[in-house]
């Protein structure tokens, strides 16, 4: 999400209070599209950041501590040899642009313009002459179009033309939506400020006397920065809503603190909403397959560690032949069928006996990272495992209190940051609020989680040791038990399929022909010690093949 008009206006005039003067004492570029310029203002040092990626356009001071690549690129080069003290810094009127002026080391001025906009923000250099020195993003079009390429005179983007609020208040024109027109007509403007005012106009307030108190609130800076939840998505927004109520709002001292906030870490989620949730379980899942492919490759090397026992053994059993200082030695191979000569090396400074221990010394390192690496691997595979399961419980997950759930699960694993509302304190749902129930054809009663704690809790609470659990087989899915209640015999098979049937629906099977369900008795599930909500292992159970079916 890139920074909004209103955002980049208090940003900037945060900057010029703080930055303006300051010596540039350090730029690199963290990533493709982003530069930090440390900056000393003779007080601290501060971190300015920007970015201009695609839909991610931003300036602001962080604190974040970002890496530093040892081979700076093209446009960190350049700006490194130009840029030595920050002189000005400005919003132009009207635009999402910023200008921040910049004297050079030989007293030549330099001009580095952050154009933050949508789709199509850039960082281009200017030199005294506004003529283009390079661009972050080189632009060659043809046709209609502005060019930014080095040389050519710098010419800003084409913008549709509005009226300034700094100018006076503009006549509304009667019978047009009122949302509509302050969108497209006045600047600065917002679609959160437009929504809010357009809220006022709908509770009566004529759009004259609304638009006349933002105005009167913009001109006097009368603004808090804030990030929130609106109709499931992230916001930053410098200017609090008066007549629309966000789901989540938390405030900041200042617009560098809270767009800091905001963008910090790729895992971080603010009360996001279910896309951004399930990026976040995208993303971790992504980073648990790599990890589990380089522990296969470490498995790999620890499991040909019994190779270096043979070879020890075929030294030990050819001392005789063995001498110091040889290099290496040629011996039958028994251990190979058939039987083949192998090059031994050896150390020259070593004894034979020693050469023979230095092969034992390697097997017993190889067996040690082999018992390593089990642990990492199972670990590992039990996490993707509880990802899997949040992500199929956020594809299933209906309305905020169910997205709540799953937020608070990842948080407390440490996979997000969540802030609470000043001054209200959010109950997490119980256990029983996590589960759906039904009843099969017989009147038995069924239960299911709707995400990994309401699966724990079915497991471990819910289900009892004669009642009858089931589990999609080898595949992401839901605990479901079915309540053996007073009822002593057989359960009847029908009810088992109808119980197995919603157990293969709310699976990753769910849109398969037919699915393989894993039925047992309550007191073969066992959940390990230690293991994360809604892990468990089963130690005897039968499989039935079912149609997926929801009640």
């Amino acid at each position: 999400m890139s920074m909004d008009i209103l955002f980049i206006e208090a940003v900037a005039a945060e900057l010029r209070e703080k930055i303006r003067g300051a010596a540039v004492s350090k730029i690199h570029q963290p990533g493709p599209e982003q530069l930090l310029l440390r900056l000393w203002n003779g007080r601290e040092n501060l971190r300015l950041f920007l970015c201009a990626a695609p839909g991610a356009g931003r300036i602001h001071l962080t604190e974040e501590k970002l890496p530093n690549p040892a081979a700076p690129p093209r446009f960190c080069q350049l700006l490194r040899s130009r840029l030595s003290r920050l002189l000005e810094l400005e919003r132009l009127p009207g635009e999402r642009i910023v200008r921040l002026l910049f004297a050079g080391g030989d007293g030549e001025r330099w001009t580095l313009m952050a154009e933050l906009l949508g789709q199509r923000p850039n960082l281009i250099l200017l030199d005294s002459h506004d003529r283009i020195v390079d661009a972050l993003h080189r632009i060659a079009w043809e046709g209609e179009g502005r060019e930014v390429l080095p040389g050519l005179p710098y010419r800003a983007p084409e913008q549709p033309r509005r009226l300034d609020l700094a100018e006076g208040l503009p006549e509304i024109p009667a019978g047009r939506d009122f949302n509509s027109w302050i969108l497209e007509n006045l600047s600065p403007m917002t679609p959160l400020v437009a929504a809010d005012l357009t809220a006022a106009v709908a509770r009566g307030k004529s759009p004259e006397e609304v638009l006349g108190r933002f105005r009167e609130r913009w001109l006097a800076r009368d603004l808090t920065p804030w990030i929130g939840v609106r109709d499931g998505k992230q916001v930053l927004a410098a200017y609090l809503p008066e007549y629309i109520t966000p789901e989540r709002i938390e405030t900041f001292p200042s617009p560098s603190v809270a767009a800091d906030a905001f963008y910090r870490g790729e895992a971080e989620v603010f009360g996001g909403g279910r896309e951004e949730l399930e990026r976040v379980v995208r993303k971790e899942l992504q980073r648990l397959r790599k990890r589990l492919r380089h522990i296969e490759d470490e498995r790999d090397k620890a499991l040909r560690s019994e190779r270096q026992r043979e070879l020890g053994d075929l030294l030990l059993a050819n001392l005789h032949r063995l001498k110091r200082g040889m290099a290496e030695v040629v011996l039958d191979d028994w251990y190979a069928d058939p039987p083949a000569p192998v090059t031994l090396p050896l150390d020259p400074a070593l004894t034979p006996q020693e050469n023979a221990e230095r092969f034992f010394k390697l097997h017993r390192k190889g067996k040690r990272g082999l018992e390593h690496t089990e642990r990492r691997r199972a670990e590992t595979l039990g996490e993707m495992e509880w990802l899997e399961g949040a992500a199929l419980a956020l594809e299933e997950a209906e309305g905020a209190e169910e997205l709540e759930a799953i937020r608070r699960e990842l948080a407390a694993a440490g996979k997000i940051r969540t802030r609470s509302e000043p001054g209200r304190r959010t109950v997490a749902a119980g256990p029983q609020e996590q589960l759906r129930r039904t009843l099969s054809p017989g009147g038995f009663e069924i239960c299911w989680g709707k995400n990994n704690r309401g699966n724990d809790h079915i497991s471990r609470q819910v289900s009892g040791p004669d009642d009858l659990w089931f589990h999609a087989h080898n595949m992401p899915g839901c605990h479901l038990v079915l309540k053996r209640g007073a009822h002593r015999g057989e359960i009847p098979e029908a009810d088992v399929l109808h119980a197995a049937s919603i157990a293969a629906a709310y699976s990753r099977g769910k849109e398969a022909g037919k699915v393989e369900v894993m039925v047992a008795e309550g007191k073969w599930v066992r959940k390990p010690k230690g293991a994360r909500p809604g892990l468990v292992t089963v130690e005897r159970y039968r499989t039935v093949v079912v149609k997926p079916l929801k009640p």
